[in-house]
């Protein structure tokens, strides 16, 4: 059976980080000079990206990002869905609306799983608990001006992790990694 070809995920992700590549060696990022290096790495003439098979562009990826140091996001890396499923109507309207803009129904205290999923979130960005409280005492912080931003209620929790996810997709926007 012949091994599938690349996904257009992995496609898009090659040419990103081919283009950074070239941008930090100052090669030629030429449709000709990304070829040539893709045929020498995987020991066979390639004409395109798309002829590459799963496993060869998953070799690629991973060989580019080495060489610009940024860390590999395998599926055993990524981390876990931030919430089981909540079985109580009510806890599960509360975690999905409280710190909403606008609605200001009732205020819930945290939990310390709801907190774990600010430490999951973290770990995932590759941030300390020290730059967490820099971002809560920032002026954009998610929190607003408090003199002693904490994380009480299930409102903060919610608008601290919306804005941590919001900053990750960022980071992964651009390829930033910490």
């Amino acid at each position: 059976m012949p091994e599938s070809k690349i996904s257009p995920a992995q496609l898009t992700r090659l040419q990103v980080l081919w283009g950074q590549y070239a941008r930090r060696e100052m090669a030629q990022n030429s449709r000709a000079e990304r070829l040539r290096w893709a045929s020498e790495q995987v020991d066979r003439i390639i004409g395109s990206f798309s002829e590459l098979t799963l496993s060869e562009a998953s070799t690629l990826i991973n060989l580019l990002q080495s060489e610009l140091g940024i860390a590999e996001t395998s599926p055993a890396v990524r981390p876990r869905r931030y919430r089981s499923r909540i079985k109580d109507r009510d806890q599960a309207h509360a975690a999905g609306t409280e710190g909403r803009r606008g609605l200001r129904a009732k205020f819930t205290l945290g939990s310390a799983e709801d907190l774990a999923m600010i430490d999951t979130q973290l770990t995932a960005m590759g941030w300390t608990r020290e730059r967490l409280d820099a971002l809560l005492r920032s002026p954009s912080s998610p929190l607003g001006r408090r003199s002693n931003p904490q994380l009480r209620t299930l409102a903060d929790i919610n608008r601290v992790l919306w804005a941590l996810k919001g900053i990750a997709k960022q980071q992964a926007r651009v390829g930033v990694q910490n």
